[in-house]
């Protein structure tokens, strides 16, 4: 093993000595009184570091859901939550040499990062119902992708991006700004978006794509972080709830892109859909939707299945 990884274990004790002594903070009271947010993002962390989810893919439909906390609050937190968690986990990517698309990642932020206040201000416009189901659309229209995907043969994977001219850089901005809207509104979606892209478009193999994305995530979360910071929104109860989080998930992400490095393509395709899967069943069970609400989700679900479907059906980069 290179020397330079055996820093990833340095990762981890950086970060609790940083979080130990911050200023006008009661870290060690944070962890008793909101233990509920660090076993979340215990799985949550994990989940971020090993497929293309996002740690806020688990926070926000846990948060708004089982423990009622309200969206905006469960968006905040993802952001800054990732911020730390999924920070770790790039980290570690560099340090165990994993290999990124690096040209994906400078196009899809360029796209994503001027889009995020612009879904921060979307979100204070919509019903919290709408916000809460537009997370479950954009999650299960592309699963049943990924599903259509994966019934294929491994014959058309490719590990790097096969062509990379003008058209691919359109694409990549484009998506990279749906992505940033989205993370404005939910505290995540970049990722799923742009993983639907690189794997069902571009044909890029799942392994491949999880750590490029994971880069791509950071980056664009990193600045929205820094959004809310000056503006004044990361304040308790989120802040709170943040220092719960911030030591399990500087071990949880990072230990998830180690577990992905070892993984199988196709039990990180089938973690992703049984994860997705579970979002869908409880979103039904437990969001009430009006008719508008309803019928504009299954049409938006029908749009991002269609957009799917036709990426699906490409052979464009099949080599």
């Amino acid at each position: 093993m290179p020397r330079s990884r055996f820093l990833v274990f340095f990762i981890p004790v950086l970060v609790w000595l940083g979080w130990y002594f911050l200023p006008d903070a009661p870290p060690l009271w944070a962890l008793i009184k909101h233990w509920r947010i660090t076993l979340t993002m215990a799985f949550g962390s994990f989940v971020a570091g090993a497929t293309s989810e996002a740690g806020g893919a688990v926070a926000f439909p846990v948060f708004t859901k089982m423990l009622a906390i309200p969206p905006m609050h469960a968006k905040l937190f993802s952001l800054a939550t990732q911020s730390v968690g999924m920070g770790s986990a790039l980290l570690t990517i560099l340090l165990l040499r994993i290999r990124v698309e690096w040209r994906a990642v400078i196009w899809v932020v360029l796209g994503s990062v001027p889009m995020l206040p612009v879904g921060f201000a979307l979100a204070d416009q919509l019903p919290v119902s709408a916000v809460r189901i537009l997370f479950t659309v954009v999650q299960s229209s592309f699963a049943l992708a990924l599903w259509w995907h994966n019934r294929d043969r491994d014959s058309d994977r490719n590990e790097g991006l096969p062509r990379f001219g003008r058209l691919e850089k359109i694409t990549l901005l484009g998506f990279g700004m749906i992505g940033g809207l989205i993370s404005g509104l939910l505290g995540s979606g970049l990722e799923i978006i742009v993983f639907s892209v690189l794997v069902l478009w571009f044909r890029l193999c799942e392994k491949a794509a999880t750590p490029t994305v994971i880069v791509m995530m950071v980056l664009t979360t990193w600045s929205g972080f820094a959004m809310i910071l000056v503006t004044g929104q990361f304040a308790p109860p989120v802040s709170e709830y943040w220092l719960a989080a911030v030591p399990i998930v500087v071990v949880g992400a990072p230990f998830g892109v180690y577990v992905c490095s070892c993984m199988s393509r196709m039990l990180v395709v089938r973690v992703l859909i049984a994860l997705i899967l579970a979002e869908l069943v409880s979103s039904l069970a437990l969001i009430p939707l009006n008719t508008e609400i309803a019928v504009a989700s299954a049409a938006l679900f029908l749009g991002f299945s269609c957009v799917y479907y036709l990426m699906y059906r490409s052979r464009r980069y099949v080599e």
